[in-house]
């Protein structure tokens, strides 16, 4: 395949961060109106990264919502960058600790983010930093 001289000064998909490839289930937190009540969603992070997340959803999302974990502990505030059918690709309004990040990423149970913070984190201490990360370059 040839690739136009370009890329070979600047990378086609330059990420700052690496993604990381999970499973797991959040829930999402929006408002479709300003008189509507909060409301909220299950859907399902496939990947992650300290600055987003590939989600997919089988409701419609506003461009704005909150990835919420637990009973409301801990929620990230997401901004909708690409929409393909059901997959959301959302930049996160502030950049993630890596810690949050990597328990994701090594979760071994999927619906542990909609019971607690602790128990995502829990996780995380069941195999060594690393050792089952997967992570998909940018030319995948």
């Amino acid at each position: 395949m040839n690739r136009h001289y370009l890329t070979k000064i600047a990378p086609v998909d330059a990420r700052k961060h690496k993604r990381f490839k999970c499973k797991a289930a959040v829930r999402l937190a929006y408002k479709k109106t300003l008189k509507q009540p909060i409301s909220s969603c299950r859907a399902v992070m496939l990947e992650v990264s300290q600055g987003g997340a590939l989600i997919s959803v089988s409701a419609e999302i506003p461009e704005h919502f909150y990835i919420v974990i637990g009973n409301f502990e801990y929620s990230i505030g997401c901004a909708v960058k690409r929409r393909e059918e059901s997959l959301l690709a959302v930049e996160f309004i502030k950049e993630q600790p890596r810690h949050i990040v990597e328990a994701f990423a090594l979760l071994r149970f999927p619906l542990a983010p909609l019971f607690s913070l602790k128990g995502l984190l829990r996780n995380e201490l069941v195999q060594p930093v690393g050792s089952a990360l997967q992570w998909e370059s940018p030319a995948e």
